[in-house]
């Protein structure tokens, strides 16, 4: 073996050593993850209001908080060409209760689930690794359903004359914007990790047997992150 072919063969070893193999995504790539899924909620209330006047039993108001829950997350990912692609976020419902602070604090008020549709354009980063970082930006549809009073909080307010409470939030349309990447596992398999944040706002009304009502505008705001195994189709 001559000193040429000597080299040149360090030449792709010292190659393939400083940059592992590398898959590309094409045009017409269609990438599915799924993994988990954890919703952090920002939120920011306005004071709870009875009948349109601050609630007030002493004097002070209340405002609502929501818990954190983590579900199945799974989206679907079409590829335009090696930088472009559109994704579309779906999980199993998440599940939060509501529960309120200041005068209200400790109270756990109202359980609810909701799906969190989102559709985003994914803009990845050029890399000669298995490493593709992105970012994304989309828009989200907030759907809200079973919302039900706790127990705790039927006892609570049937002591203040208030019974028969239907739960009802407005769904919520908003923007999102994510950072992530997708890391090469072979020329189909690949992880993932992600956060977003997504903008809901929503008004949370409580409609009693009496036409009494109980509201509080919500502005949720969540972190959205999200650890998945994907597979490129």
């Amino acid at each position: 073996m001559n000193a040429l072919k000597l080299l040149g063969i360090n030449a792709v070893i010292f190659s393939l050593l400083a940059h592992p193999l590398a898959y590309s995504y094409e045009s017409g790539d269609i990438i599915i993850r799924a993994g988990a899924t954890q919703v952090t909620p920002q939120e920011d209330s306005g004071p709870v209001k009875l009948n349109g006047s601050t609630l007030s039993l002493g004097g002070g108001d209340s405002e609502l908080n929501v818990d954190d829950n983590t579900q199945l997350g799974l989206n679907l990912a079409y590829v335009f060409n090696k930088n472009w692609a559109i994704e579309l976020l779906a999980a199993t419902p998440f599940e939060h209760t509501a529960s309120g602070s200041g005068e209200l604090a400790g109270l756990d008020i109202a359980d609810i689930k909701h799906l969190p549709p989102t559709l985003m354009a994914l803009y990845y980063f050029d890399t000669t690794s298995k490493l593709k970082p992105y970012l994304g930006a989309g828009v989200n549809y907030t759907i809200f359903f079973d919302e039900d009073l706790t127990s705790e909080a039927n006892s609570t307010l049937a002591g203040l004359g208030l019974t028969g409470g239907d739960v009802e939030l407005d769904d919520s349309w908003g923007l999102s914007v994510q950072a992530g990447f997708d890391y090469e596992l072979s020329d189909r398999w690949l992880v993932n990790a992600s956060v977003r944040w997504i903008d809901i706002d929503t008004e949370a009304e409580i409609t009693f047997d009496s036409g009494d009502k109980i509201t509080a505008d919500l502005e949720i705001d969540p972190f959205v992150y999200t650890v998945s195994i994907g597979y490129r189709l």
